[in-house]
């Protein structure tokens, strides 16, 4: 399972990469402007629902590996699972009332989740940048996976984060406008009155 959640975590990379390179071409040029808008035609009306996916499964993977893998989650693991765990439930209520005033809190959220990750990752990288702040029982230096030489869970983390940052951008940018209706409407619900 450990490189099933690695291989998602690509794949967030790359999503995320593809958005930040959108809102970098959107900037330079016309055909960086077109590119802007073929990319954010892929996720057009669906980024929230793309971000409450990516936060589920962020944090089913966390209670796998805690609960079933028996992975002690550290401090730091906790933490991060504070501001993880919050964005699937606020991302799928947004998500099904399509209101993308969220994008603000989801952001801030994601925000401190992706620097609390980068934090964890890098103190788990080189261990002498540990401050103390972590117990000896369960230490944040522990790497309980390392994938492709490089991807701990922290990391994975990070992915998450990142994407659903890059995500709540593409939403800014108006194509949330078009999202998918699960719900009535207000005009089709004074219709039905």
């Amino acid at each position: 399972m450990t490189t099933f959640f690695a291989l998602l975590a690509l794949a967030a990379n790359g999503a995320t990469l593809l958005l930040v390179a959108a809102a970098a071409a959107g900037r330079l040029s016309e055909a960086g402007r077109r590119f802007r808008s073929e990319v954010l035609a892929l996720f057009a009306g669906w980024e929230l629902w793309t971000a409450f996916i990516v936060a589920t499964t962020a944090t089913l993977g966390s209670l796998y590996l805690s609960e079933i893998a028996h992975f002690v989650p550290c401090q730091f693991c906790w933490y991060q699972r504070i501001a993880m765990y919050p964005l699937a439930v606020i991302l799928g209520i947004a998500a099904w009332r399509r209101d993308h005033g969220i994008r603000i809190y989801v952001s801030v959220i994601a925000a401190i989740g992706a620097a609390l990750s980068t934090y964890h990752y890098l103190i788990q990288r080189f261990p002498d940048l540990d401050s103390g702040s972590c117990s000896l029982g369960v230490p944040c230096t522990t790497a309980y996976v390392m994938k492709f030489g490089f991807m701990t869970i922290p990391y994975m983390a990070f992915s998450g984060f990142t994407l659903i940052l890059a995500l709540m951008w593409a939403d800014r940018c108006g194509n949330g406008e078009a999202a998918p209706s699960f719900t009535a409407t207000s005009e089709q619900e004074s219709e039905g009155r």
